[in-house]
């Protein structure tokens, strides 16, 4: 029992820290915005493109659900502290873990989304490179399913025999 609190308080940790680096690197992507600003106004001078537009949807989706899970993480450090070992405490410690992975995974996937959109607006005269960092980018998605994939058949290969 306390090998698993253990483990569970690491991943709890590592988690924490991720999370805490996706809405660091966020929060900053949204002030370094691509392409830069208009010195007489102040204005993003790609805010009309696309592109752009995404690039801040996705970072601001990125840094609300980062965010969010770190918030989870740090309440699960005083649920786990107040509570009494019971079943339905481990199962809420448990559901509210999930859901900050969740969280977490899905603020990654907008994040590299953020990265796509951003470099394709400011690179969009160069279309060829434009591209071809998109196709980088996306490979991401292409290797978590894989990655997701084999660990599910892995894992439904080993408890089937």
């Amino acid at each position: 029992m306390k090998n698993r609190e253990e483990a569970f308080n690491k991943a709890r940790e590592s988690h924490l820290v991720v999370a805490a680096l996706i809405a660091t690197v966020t929060f900053a992507a949204a002030f370094t915005l691509p392409g830069g600003y208009k010195s007489d106004q102040g204005t993003a001078i790609l805010a009309k493109k696309v592109a752009f537009k995404v690039f801040l949807i996705s970072d601001a989706i990125s840094m609300v659900l980062s965010i969010s899970a770190v918030l989870i993480h740090f309440l699960l450090a005083f649920y786990q502290g107040s509570i009494k070992e019971t079943t339905e405490a481990d199962e809420t410690t448990v559901n509210l873990f999930e859901l900050a992975t969740l969280l977490t995974m899905i603020g990654m996937g907008t994040m590299i989304i953020a990265f796509i959109t951003g470099t394709y607006a400011v690179l969009e005269p160069v279309s060829g490179l434009a591209i071809s960092i998109c196709l980088i980018g996306l490979s991401f998605f292409a290797a978590n399913y894989e990655i997701s994939f084999a660990a599910n058949y892995e894992i439904s290969f080993t408890a089937n025999y």
